[in-house]
């Protein structure tokens, strides 16, 4: 079944805001390109803005000094300030110092449109439209930014058209439409590519998210479809996945087949809910050769099925086997695990063990060894439980130094 995408549309409100969520996502995966962006372009826009500094002796002699100051030792220096803190501050801040430097870079022009009174002034009121267009568009102000800046630069415009001294009043309506013209055009343009931005993003953003929670879900299913209920110890598919891979291979390799002793008579008489109880408990400790210090390096343990678990040594020959066979058979009768019900008369819980080897060199049948190491398993019980055996070799007996071993440990 396709995964659904999520749905994100309430995530962006009427000035084009991300929720914390979004914000933070989109702020990792996009903010360094934003502020690569920004480097590019406020060098830029400062170029452009002092080239303006060659029409000051044209246009308004009168205040080409001031002018000149103030573009050159004012808002350059402030640009340049900021495109110096831009990749060391958060987005927030980030966007803010570009909506701070583009309210002084606007406000550089409408002061020298209103200051001069000299014959050709008025034309330069041309060069705060050209700071509006440039930060609403090529800047890309965020929408709430390039919102408030419009604003605040149509409002400061205005001021100055309609306090100039002298200025024609049929100027004062046109400049004043130009300039409302430019804001709203610049800001439509704003609003349209801010959006395609949010909008593009959140569809990635859903992909991505019905990504991950698949891949999610997908993982969890494998752990849990790779996992034993009762007791968490890897399951028979596991098992025999992992047999079938090392058995494959040229490396050494034991198996052991570990049975729980008389665990029907345990059931019958404490019930099945202490045997499952019982079942976790030796898990455990099964648990702590694969996860304990000094433990092998390539070993798994896992549940067989019923009261029967396994487990698959790498890399060890018979005496190593046969001395891990022995600690596992201790350490379940260490627990003391009470067993009333036992023909015995043994009283705690006890495992058998049969381990069967698959030597370096050559790969092996997993069938074989598992029948193999079946049939010592059985052969411990009869020699009375609570014990290990050895997969008979091709002479029906075991090793010789299997005995000492057992007595040693």
């Amino acid at each position: 079944m396709r995964q659904r995408e999520p749905d994100l549309t309430g995530r962006l409100d009427r000035l084009l805001r991300f929720d914390d969520f979004v914000e933070a996502r989109h702020e990792a995966e996009h903010g360094r390109a934003r502020v690569a962006g920004l480097l590019r372009l406020i060098p830029v826009g400062m170029i452009i803005y002092n080239v303006y500094n060659l029409t000051s002796f044209s246009l308004t002699p009168d205040i080409a000094g001031l002018s000149i100051v103030i573009r050159l030792l004012i808002v350059t220096p402030m640009a340049l300030v900021i495109a110096g803190l831009i990749a060391h501050v958060g987005p927030t801040a980030r966007e803010a110092l570009v909506l701070a430097g583009m309210m002084v870079g606007v406000a550089g022009p409408i002061l020298f449109f209103w200051l001069t009174q000299a014959p050709l002034g008025n034309y330069t009121f041309a060069e705060s439209i050209l700071v509006v267009i440039y930060g609403n568009v090529l800047i890309a102000m965020r929408f709430r930014h390039a919102l408030a800046f419009s604003i605040v630069a149509f409002a400061c415009a205005v001021l100055a058209v309609d306090t100039k001294a002298g200025l024609d009043p049929t100027l004062r309506e046109v400049f004043c439409l130009q300039f409302a013209t430019a804001c709203a055009f610049s800001l439509y343009a704003n609003f349209r590519m801010e959006e395609l931005r949010c909008r593009e993003y959140l569809r990635t953003l859903a992909a991505q998210l019905a990504s991950e929670a698949a891949e999610e879900a997908r993982r969890l299913y494998q752990g849990l479809s790779g996992t034993d209920a009762l007791t968490g110890l890897p399951n028979r598919r596991v098992l025999d996945e992992t047999a079938e891979a090392w058995f494959a291979e040229e490396r050494p390799a034991a198996l052991m087949m570990i049975d729980v002793d008389h665990f029907k008579p345990f059931n019958d008489t404490l019930g099945h809910p202490a045997g499952d109880a019982c079942l976790r408990r030796v898990a455990a400790v099964l648990a702590t050769f694969v996860q304990g210090p000094g433990t092998l390096p390539d070993i798994l343990a896992a549940r067989f099925g019923g009261e029967e678990f396994a487990f698959i040594v790498r890399d060890v020959g018979a005496p190593e086997a046969v001395r891990l066979g022995a600690a596992l058979v201790r350490a379940v009768e260490a627990l003391g695990i009470g067993h009333p019900g036992r023909p015995d008369g043994h009283g705690v819980v006890t495992v058998s063990v049969g381990i069967a080897l698959k030597g370096a060199g050559a790969a092996c049948d997993r069938e074989a060894l598992f029948a193999s190491a079946d049939t010592a398993l059985y052969r411990a019980k009869r020699l009375g439980r609570n014990g290990y055996a050895l997969a008979e070799d091709r002479t029906g007996t075991a090793p010789p130094w299997v005995a000492a071993i057992s007595t040693s440990a």
